[in-house]
């Protein structure tokens, strides 16, 4: 029946492949097997009769393809094998450009057709090697980290090999990647409450805060009186925080800072006066007192608070007396009176 047999194949994933079959007469149908199993036809397999040439077409072939074909005619049949061989990767996009500050990670990601791949990364024709600089993970995701500076300019490339070994044409490269510093000069900014003379209280702790802005980050000087403050049990600085503690009475301090990085300094930011104080002072006078009742034995004595406490509650209050044309005043209570009547 059969006049030329089918022959084994060999092809690659993704590709298209046939199989041929003659028989010695025209009109036979002729069923088609892949394993024990009738294949059905579809836009991807299709079956072609040409007189007595029959051809089984694989289109866009699958690792799932391959396998054993047989061809059956009447009682005759020809069989023959297929074997597929996995296809190198491929890339969906073109790495992207990158630009970073210095000393910044710079990161390339480019996406595969398949999801276990052997990626090797190249910069500027050469391989890229994992180490404490470059670190390659998820196969198609690389970061390059700590190597950047203002003065490179790179290219990046990448190829994939599959666990057959096949490895794809290079991706197309990058364009150059370069860095440039992000740059913001530096500045000081301080609390609207520290704008006026501050009254601290005598050997008490000040704390002097201050914002610092730039980039790069800058470094801080603190002055006082024209020399620079160094951390003491007494003068305590933290980033952009001046803690200043043991202030003698009725000094009085000033301070300022300025920020530093590589491109410049500051403006001198100069903080208000602070003077140390004891924060108490004496309350003012009472009320004038008055007599509120009067009786022939007795008399109530009234007054008002003070309109100034000192910075602190009242305790209470002392009355005195004198005969209208005395001199001598004469207490009238034994203990400070509290309230602000007394008969």
């Amino acid at each position: 029946m059969f006049i030329e047999p089918l022959e084994d194949c060999e092809t690659q994933e993704k590709k298209t492949v046939s199989f041929t079959c003659k028989v010695n007469r025209t009109n036979v149908t002729v069923k088609w097997m892949k394993g024990n199993q009738e294949i059905t036809f579809s836009k991807r397999v299709v079956y072609r009769v040409d007189k007595n040439k029959h051809t089984l077409t694989i289109r866009d072939c699958s690792m799932e393809d391959e396998g054993e074909y047989c061809a059956v005619a009447g009682s005759d049949k020809s069989t023959a094998e297929l074997i597929i061989s996995e296809a190198p990767p491929d890339f969906s996009g073109r790495l992207m450009d990158q630009t970073v500050t210095e000393f910044e990670d710079a990161e390339f990601t480019c996406e595969l057709s398949k999801e276990k791949a052997d990626v090797k990364w190249f910069r500027s024709g050469r391989t890229i090697r994992e180490g404490p600089s470059h670190y390659v993970y998820s196969g198609s995701s690389f970061s390059w980290k700590g190597q950047v500076h203002k003065t490179h300019k790179r290219k990046f490339r990448v190829s994939a090999r599959n666990s057959a070994g096949a490895v794809s044409e290079p991706s197309e490269p990058s364009d150059p990647i370069t860095c440039k510093d992000d740059i913001e000069e530096p500045r000081v900014m301080v609390d609207a409450k520290f704008k006026d003379v501050i009254l601290v209280k005598a050997g008490d702790v000040f704390k002097l805060e201050a914002d610092v802005a730039g980039q790069p980050l800058p470094s801080i000087v603190w002055t006082k009186d024209g020399k620079e403050v160094e951390n003491t049990m007494k003068l305590q600085i933290k980033t952009s925080d001046l803690t200043a503690g043991r202030l003698k009475t009725d000094t009085e301090y000033q301070f300022r800072i300025t920020a530093e990085n590589r491109y410049g300094k500051s403006t001198i930011l100069l903080s208000p006066s602070v003077v140390a104080q004891y924060p108490f002072k004496l309350p003012g006078p009472p009320g004038t007192p008055s007599v509120h009742i009067s009786t022939r034995d007795s008399m109530v004595v009234v007054w008002n608070e003070p309109v100034i406490d000192g910075g602190t509650s009242v305790l209470g209050y002392h009355l005195e007396r004198k005969e209208r044309k005395s001199v001598l005043w004469v207490k009238l209570n034994k203990t400070i009176i509290q309230d602000t009547t007394f008969k």
